[in-house]
């Protein structure tokens, strides 16, 4: 895959959790790493093509080589104490929660280029 841009990055990033809360809600019982899955398929991308399939992990060159990550991580950029296994919105137990904290730093991220 192509280097994304942080635009493109965070788009689809956005993009795929908007998609995975909205199949949460319609069935709980579907496990976060399958719809992550489901929605890379889904939208054209190859297995293994995105690390993690996370596109903030895709665009953390450092996540890419299995070296210990984060710190590019497009998230932490707005907020240098995200981490998306926090108790509060946690990725995998809790991805509506998730989705609502990427959107939340989105905003943040759009005002301080208005700046």
């Amino acid at each position: 895959m192509k280097r994304l841009n942080l635009d493109e990055t965070w788009r689809l990033c956005l993009s795929m959790w908007r998609w995975i809360a909205k199949e949460k809600r319609k069935n709980r019982r579907v496990g976060v790493v399958t719809l992550k899955t489901r929605w890379v398929k889904k939208n054209g991308f190859g297995e293994d093509e995105i690390a993690a399939n996370c596109f903030f992990c895709e665009y953390d060159e450092s996540c890419q080589r299995n070296i210990e990550c984060c710190e590019d991580c497009p998230a932490r950029k707005i907020d240098k104490h995200f981490i998306c296994g926090h108790p509060n919105y946690r990725y995998n137990t809790k991805p509506v929660a998730f989705y609502n904290k990427l959107v939340s730093l989105n905003r943040k991220r759009l005002n301080r280029r208005k700046k």
